[in-house]
């Protein structure tokens, strides 16, 4: 061999994994430790990148949650606003009614035209409020019941058994099956020896 090709010539030296052919000192490769290292640093990565996506779709939902309750806010409190129109749509005439009777009785109508207009506004007005669930609470001749009727007064009588209502001084109002107002009503009571 002769000197010539003792030396390394830079052009021909080939690299072979992690060290260089030709060199005298080789590159030191990395220990097993250092992959377990690598490999739990990347797991940590990997997991607090899938906590932040985590976090962010919380919060979308938590702002979704929130914009459906504004929503839902606000329908009930339009639903609240206008849940009488109809109603109040169809107690118009009967308030129209009204004000010809009273301009009709002091115009000088006859009494009995004034009675016979007030039968009649009587009757349109239970036709708007029936549909809606309003029913008159019968009361005369039936038992007196603390649930749906007051007692404003007793009255001593043989003529019917004691605690049944002898006359309705005011009619009991029931709105799907909830008692609006009681019937204040006359109630019997035995005769005192």
């Amino acid at each position: 061999m002769n000197e010539r090709e003792d030396q390394v010539n830079p052009e021909e030296v080939e690299l072979v994994g992690e060290k260089l052919v030709g060199t005298e000192e080789p590159v030191s490769e990395p220990h097993e430790g250092q992959d377990v290292v690598d490999e739990r640093d990347e797991l940590i990565a990997k997991l607090n990148a899938a906590l932040e996506a985590t976090k962010e779709e919380m919060l979308r939902q938590l702002a979704e949650a929130q914009n459906i309750q504004r929503r839902l806010r606000s329908q009930i409190e339009q639903d609240r606003k206008y849940a009488v129109e109809s109603l109040v749509r169809d107690l118009v005439p009967v308030l129209d009614n009204f004000e010809r009777s009273l301009n009709a009785a002091e115009g000088g109508a006859s009494p009995e035209a004034v009675i016979d207009g007030i039968r009649a506004m009587q009757k349109s007005l239970v036709r708007v409020l029936e549909p809606v669930g309003l029913v008159r609470v019968s009361s005369v001749g039936e038992p007196f019941d603390p649930e749906k009727h007051e007692a404003l007064a007793m009255v001593e009588t043989e003529d019917v058994p004691p605690d049944t209502v002898t006359d309705e001084i005011e009619p009991g109002y029931v709105l799907a099956d909830r008692l609006i107002r009681p019937a204040r009503v006359r109630v019997s009571k035995a005769p005192e020896a």
